[in-house]
């Protein structure tokens, strides 16, 4: 059996995730990608995530008409330490009986850097 192991998050917008202050702690909208492999083994790929506040969806909604909403996690307000939990816990709930069945699994939550990737040939 896979599972799923969490090796690093970071901001794609550069920030420290541990000292990120979003100007509106409410309303806001930051890009996260998860870095994970296999449990104990080496190896590693890229799943995106976008954290976001119920007001900055609002406030895309009224400006757009919609928001898609694959890959979300919505909070009331940024906290590093919870954020970083509720990631971790929801990525490494996930396993299988390969790296491929974890990945998919994993694709759920953020975009994966290999998602509708087809090899050529």
């Amino acid at each position: 059996m896979v599972a799923a192991e969490v090796k690093a998050l970071y901001s794609l917008e550069g920030d420290n995730l541990e000292q990120y202050a979003p100007d509106a702690p409410d309303r806001f909208l930051l890009r996260i990608r998860a870095i994970v492999g296999p449990k104990g083994a080496p190896g590693e790929e890229s799943f995106d995530i976008r954290v976001c506040t119920p007001a900055w969806l609002a406030d895309v909604c009224e400006a757009e008409g919609f928001v898609v909403g694959r890959h979300y996690i919505v909070v009331a307000n940024y906290d590093f330490a919870a954020l970083e939990s509720v990631i971790t816990k929801l990525i490494e709930s996930c396993s299988g009986n390969s790296w491929q069945e974890v990945a998919q699994k994993v694709a759920r939550i953020g975009y994966w850097e290999f998602e509708d990737y087809q090899p050529s040939g």
